[in-house]
């Protein structure tokens, strides 16, 4: 019987996870993506339903955690 699923996990049992992961942390990093990353990110949602629910859900979890770029609130 298995534990709890990790985001590792469901890395190493879906691309479409990490990659979201991937484009999600750039975002961050960068505070911005380049016009040409910005295309390519849209390209790769349009190109099957499960890329844009794996990005979503990484959003998801990068604002429950606090790092999304905007996110700070300081007094």
């Amino acid at each position: 019987m298995r534990g709890t699923t990790t985001t590792t996990d469901m890395a190493d049992r879906d691309p479409a996870w990490e990659q979201a992961m991937d484009w999600v942390m750039r975002e961050h990093e960068q505070g911005a993506l380049s016009a040409s990353e910005q295309a390519a990110l849209q390209s790769w949602l349009a190109a099957a339903p499960a890329h844009r629910n794996a990005y979503e859900q990484a959003r998801h979890l990068w604002l429950l955690t606090g790092m999304l770029p905007g996110n700070d609130k300081d007094a």
